[in-house]
């Protein structure tokens, strides 16, 4: 078979933008009394774009299938479906979810096969259905866009076989229950090809190299790049690449490249696995090693019983860190920052300088923390392999798309020429 032209990978759509043109089909079929055949709707990267929908079977006002582009999970193919009706405010039940929409309320209960919400650390709160803040905003703002500006609504969401698919996720380890999670930072799900982006990833390097730069921000999305990009104004803008989960490649590309400093700009759920040493940190590879966060947790609060005993009962970096007093959470984050530095440096020990900026989960940044190579450090001829270390990967298929400490990986910016979208 003919190797697919890496220039022609498809992007696909998240569940949250699904979740918004299928309001908004709502919607307009509550106008026209048709259901449309097709919406624009407004992504997060300020874009609209055209998503088809399919005639609604009976019971339903509009339906739809979800397209993973290139990048194919358990949720690519699945059936989501909507209804829209006028209610009372007082119609809305503790677990549903109030949206303002202007001056109009959206009151957003699932009806089949999306999850419930049931301990904290997620991007919903417990007790509520799990829909992320991102299709949140996508669903308020393209109902605005629409028309919606008084009374209350009430958005019934579902998704065929949503159960079985979660099995397919981590969501049963995260206190997600009952279905899949409806998830998305921009609408947008980039194709997923590793070679393709590795050498995306390295041709940004090259030219760095090139153009006489010596230094790298590698950061892990769109977050994180804005956040550096604040913190290191000095910088050019060449110097700043979103590298997604590869980070033992992109250190490797950067020591081959001879970049003699490189700063990782990350939140809390990479850290964390960085400093297990992982060396691709997509949740389809491996899980959090909470072992390795609970023991930094004892080493900086030593004797208190009670919070370790809690920790155990932790799924995700994210619930663990809320759960710690608000001064015990830097002191363990640095220490995880110290850790994953050293992995690093076993990585690519022929890099003077290595640095990590941390920022927390809305992107607010925390702090940074350096390591400089010990005076006389040769080049490693391992160096730059993904394989140096030995790194802890996990057997694949651990995963979900709904990985809460991975959120960011998905509004990850354009980064050069090798991808692009099929409908612009």
């Amino acid at each position: 078979m003919a190797r697919k032209d890496r220039t022609s990978l498809r992007w696909g759509y998240s569940t949250g933008a699904c979740a918004a043109a299928l309001a908004v089909a709502c919607w307009q079929a509550l106008r026209t009394g048709r259901a449309p055949a097709q919406v624009d709707i407004l992504f997060g990267d300020g874009r609209e774009r055209l998503l088809p929908l399919r005639p609604p079977a009976p019971g339903r006002m509009a339906e739809m299938v979800k397209d993973g582009g290139d990048d194919p999970d358990c949720t690519h193919g699945a059936v989501l479906f909507a209804r829209l009706a006028a209610c009372a405010p007082d119609a809305a039940r503790p677990e549903d979810i109030r949206l303002p929409v202007g001056a109009a309320t959206l009151i957003l209960r699932a009806v089949e096969g999306i999850g419930l919400c049931t301990r904290p650390g997620l991007d919903c709160l417990p007790g509520r259905w799990a829909v992320s803040g991102g299709p949140r905003r996508m669903l308020a703002e393209n109902l605005r866009r629409a028309g919606m500006a008084s009374g209350c609504w009430l958005l019934e969401l579902g998704v065929e076989n949503g159960a079985a698919l979660a099995r397919h996720t981590l969501n049963p380890r995260l206190g997600v229950e009952g279905g899949i999670s409806i998830l998305g930072s921009t609408g947008l799900v980039r194709p997923y090809s590793h070679a393709a982006y590795v050498e995306t990833v390295r041709l940004c390097v090259q030219a760095r190299q090139r153009a006489g730069g010596r230094g790298m921000v590698f950061c892990t999305g769109g977050r994180t790049r804005a956040g550096a990009r604040r913190q290191l104004p000095q910088w050019p803008e060449s110097a700043f690449v979103c590298i997604g989960d590869f980070i033992a490649h992109c250190l490797g590309i950067a020591a081959r490249h001879q970049m003699q400093e490189v700063a990782v700009a990350c939140m809390a759920g990479k850290l964390c696995k960085y400093a297990a040493g992982f060396a691709n940190t997509h949740a389809h590879q491996v899980e959090q090693d909470m072992d390795l966060l609970r023991r930094q947790v004892r080493a900086c609060l030593p004797g208190e019983d009670a919070l370790h005993t809690s920790l155990r009962r932790s799924a995700s970096v994210r619930e663990a860190l809320l759960a710690l007093p608000a001064a015990a959470r830097l002191p363990v984050l640095r220490a995880l920052a110290r850790a994953a530095l050293e992995q690093f440096a076993r990585r690519v020990p022929g890099i003077p300088v290595l640095r990590l900026l941390v920022f927390d989960f809305d992107g607010r940044f925390l702090f940074r923390e350096e390591r400089l190579a010990a005076p006389g450090a040769a080049d490693d001829p391992a160096a730059g392999s993904p394989d140096a270390t030995g790194a802890q990967d996990a057997p694949d298929g651990t995963n979900a798309p709904d990985d809460p400490d991975a959120t960011d990986a998905e509004a990850l910016p354009d980064i050069g020429p090798r991808y692009f979208i099929d409908r612009p």
